[in-house]
């Protein structure tokens, strides 16, 4: 499962045991242009990503220690780098009073909620186990994603919430080899008795003769 889609199915579960526990309303992931709004049926919350980008402030140097659920470090990698995904949440169900109490709610929880745990990250080790929520401040005078989304799908403009999910993605590890040694086991092995009587010609082996020393051929010879 890829990172992307770990997020969509984070978010996705986070709203439906969230501000829509309550609500019989669908979360929709798709394109919300103006076919996709004639196809709708019931109302539903559409959670569009309309783009990825870096956050390189938040990224550092160094090493960090990987560590288990016991707290013994296993590894050692690079600190992990953060990507912001960026998402326009809109509201469509039968009327504008529907879609603005529901769009209250959503800003509610937004607001409340900072972390998310990733769906099916079990685990400490995983840098990528939680999730930064936070909603995107349009500079002043700049325009904004939506209406620049709006005007590109073709749909009539309506108000949106434009949330920022920050993941950690974390880089490869380094193990750090063999566990070290806990103990000693020693084993006493017992070996033929080979004492000789002194003075036993059948028991005393005979001496060898010294190694007759090995003459070196000069070049001239071996040419």
């Amino acid at each position: 499962m890829s990172v992307v889609h770990r997020v969509d199915e984070t978010l996705k579960e986070g709203l439906l045991r969230g501000p829509l526990r309550a609500a019989n309303a669908q979360v929709l992931f798709e394109t919300p242009d103006s076919d996709w709004a004639a196809r709708r049926s019931g109302p539903c919350v559409n959670v569009f990503l309309y783009g990825i980008e870096e956050d390189s402030s938040r990224t550092q140097s160094g090493g960090v220690s990987v560590v288990d659920e016991q707290g013994a470090v296993v590894g050692y990698g690079t600190p992990p780098r953060f990507f912001r995904l960026l998402y326009l949440v809109s509201v469509w169900a039968q009327s504008v009073q529907d879609e603005h109490r529901m769009l209250g709610t959503l800003l509610e929880w937004c607001v409340r909620t900072e972390e998310l745990t990733v769906t099916g990250v079990p685990g400490r080790g995983d840098p990528g186990a939680r999730l930064s929520l936070g909603l995107r401040e349009t500079p002043p005078g700049a325009e904004s994603a939506a209406s620049r989304l709006w005007t590109s799908l073709g749909t009539p403009a309506r108000p949106v919430l434009d949330l920022v999910v920050t993941v950690p993605l974390g880089r490869p590890t380094q193990d750090t080899g063999p566990a070290p040694a806990k103990g000693l086991a020693l084993r006493a092995l017992q070996l033929p008795d080979t004492a000789q009587r002194s003075g036993d010609p059948a028991t005393t082996p005979p001496m060898s003769e010294p190694a007759q020393p090995v003459r070196r051929r000069s070049i001239q010879e071996m040419a």
